[in-house]
């Protein structure tokens, strides 16, 4: 391996532990969790930035989704970061706004999307390789044989072509869909595994639907992984460039921004002070607790997708919140403050004010979350191509509509069902 690769890997691994040693959080004794961090590099100044960490394993099942866009559906850690790098870059297109060409990171091209500078690569660190696909060949060679013998023997129903499988079972099965794991007896859930979203990211980079109204896609350049020995690493990385885009073949009908990255695959020997292999308890398990970091903006604790420390009461009922709205804005604003810095109203939000500042048309604010990210056509486009009938991922797992009915203000579209307090 070049020695230049070799410095950048050990360059975006040690910024993101350093600033995760920095920050006033660690799980309860005896348990474990997963970092994720994502940072721009650029190979001819040298310097990196980190944009965001993400720490954390759990995910809300599909009866305690939020109505309102107010909790994190997912947390596990490679989510979270990501959803804290697209707040990065959101927010430093408005610093750069404010004093175009200042940014060191990104810059407005001819078109009016903003793009990282030719020269600035993005990289993603995770402490363990992420869940469902590209663990699959780890799980199984970890697996006792007793245990693995037994698993073989449980008769399962049969699955559809392309139903996905869910968390772990039938770990033989490899480039399939999967949603997250968790146990026999836990709730479903609608969440699809990190590799499943490493991969969609491949085709329709990280920043999601709203933001690619201001930013061109953005692709992962690099991958660097923890917690794999040696011997298995040759191993694991084929796993992982099957799952993270290999098994996603040849694209028909994507538009011309868009294709099929091809992140690299690295290691670090370097170890991650709250992982599995550094619990000291035999007994550990995951910690509830999840973090979110981002570079000029802060950081949180969630529990639930719900920011730490909140009570019910500062969550306010659905007649109360409209209340607020329409008698005291300033309070309204409060209110927000309540709701976690990484959810699907703040970066709601956090889209339009950004997309106002560019002086770009922008939906009214009483559009729903769902309707302004069908405004983004090029994007939605991109996605029929990777989840349309026929594609690779067509039995990809959504949420739905009713889950995305909310505007900026809290409120629900009239025609959606759905109960609130």
């Amino acid at each position: 391996m070049q020695s230049s690769i070799r410095t950048t890997i050990n360059d975006v691994v040690s910024v993101a532990l350093a600033q995760y040693s920095l920050l006033p959080f660690a799980p309860q004794p005896g348990k474990y969790t997963v970092l994720t961090s994502f940072a721009l590099h650029s190979p001819h100044s040298g310097r990196t930035q980190l944009l965001s960490l993400g720490a954390g394993v759990k995910c809300l099942p599909a009866s305690h989704l939020p109505a309102l866009g107010d909790a994190l559906h997912d947390s596990h850690a490679e989510v979270i970061a990501r959803r804290g790098a697209i707040r990065w870059l959101l927010e430093e297109v408005q610093r750069d706004a404010q004093a175009p060409g200042s940014s060191a990171w990104v810059c407005a091209r001819e078109d009016g999307l903003y793009a990282p500078r030719d020269d600035v690569q993005l990289w993603m660190y995770a402490s363990t390789v992420p869940c469902g696909d590209a663990s699959m060949g780890l799980l199984a060679a970890a697996q006792d044989p007793e245990v693995s013998a037994r698993m073989d023997a449980v008769v399962r129903p049969l699955l559809q072509p392309g139903t996905p499988s869910r968390g772990r079972d039938g770990y033989a099965r490899v480039g399939v869909l999967r949603t997250k794991p968790g146990r026999a007896d836990a709730p479903r859930v609608l969440s699809m595994s990190c590799s499943d979203k490493i991969a969609r990211w491949s085709v329709l980079g990280i920043q999601g639907a709203l933001a690619s109204l201001i930013f061109s896609p953005v692709y992962i350049h690099a991958i660097v992984l923890g917690e794999v020995d040696e011997s298995m690493r040759t191993q694991i990385q084929a796993d992982c460039e099957r799952a993270f885009h290999k098994r996603l073949g040849c694209l028909e009908g994507l538009p011309q921004m868009y294709g099929v990255a091809r992140p690299m695959v690295h290691f670090t020997d370097v170890p991650f002070k709250h992982s599995r292999s550094m619990v000291s308890a035999t007994s550990a398990s995951t910690s509830n607790d999840a973090l979110c970091w981002v570079a000029d903006s802060g950081w949180e604790v969630l529990i639930n997708g719900q920011k730490r420390g909140v009570s019910p009461k500062h969550r306010i009922n659905n007649k109360f919140r409209c209340g607020l709205i329409l008698f005291c804005p300033v309070l309204y604003h409060f209110w927000m403050l309540y709701r976690p810095m990484l959810s699907k109203i703040v970066l709601f939000e956090l889209s339009l004010y950004t997309l106002n500042i560019l002086g770009h048309p922008m939906p009214l604010e009483s559009v729903s979350y769902h309707k302004a990210k069908q405004a983004a056509m090029t994007y939605q486009a991109a996605k029929r191509s990777l989840f349309g009938p026929g594609a690779p991922f067509a039995s990809w797992i959504v949420s739905g509509e009713e889950w995305e009915s909310f505007d900026t203000h809290g409120n629900l579209e009239a025609t959606t069902r759905l109960h609130l307090p």
